[in-house]
């Protein structure tokens, strides 16, 4: 979250505040989505989780963050890499996505026309995923799979 300029600056950056927020965010997820992941979750339903989770983060961060509230870019950043990492530890199936940053774009046909940290709305969302997912599927793999491959290729 630190280069999404997330936090509104009128604010300063208070860290009982941000630490309070980041809690938030982490128990929002265990207590609300993750049971969706325990079996394969459909792709509608790990959209709408998002936007739940954007809109939690929002609603949270209401004295903390600038005027776009918690984007959607940065929630899916922060949700799909936690899923990730539970996914690569075995405690839940694949992830229907990946985390969606600058070094993923850039292998996507996205390249330089897409800012993750300024994704706002699940139609930009879906604009990246469709992109990703058309790079993945050259290779052959699904889109947690080509993502954890290139991962690593770094």
């Amino acid at each position: 979250m630190q280069r999404s300029k997330l936090y509104d600056s009128k604010y300063g950056k208070p860290k009982d505040a941000i630490n309070a927020f980041r809690s938030s965010l982490v128990d929002y997820f265990e207590k609300s989505l993750l049971k969706s992941y325990t079996t394969n979750c459909p792709e509608d339903q790990h959209i709408q989780n998002l936007e739940d989770f954007s809109n939690h983060g929002t609603q949270e961060g209401v004295n903390l963050l600038g005027p776009d509230g918690y984007k959607l870019g940065v929630a899916q950043k922060f949700l799909n890499l936690m899923l990730k990492y539970l996914w690569c530890i075995g405690k839940i199936p694949e992830p229907p996505h990946c985390p969606v940053d600058r070094i993923i774009i850039s292998k996507t046909d996205l390249r330089g026309k897409m800012n993750w940290t300024e994704i706002k709305t699940t139609c930009e969302y879906k604009t990246a995923i469709g992109a990703i997912r058309k790079t993945a599927k050259k290779a052959g793999l699904s889109i947690a799979q080509w993502e954890l491959k290139e991962f690593f290729r770094r």
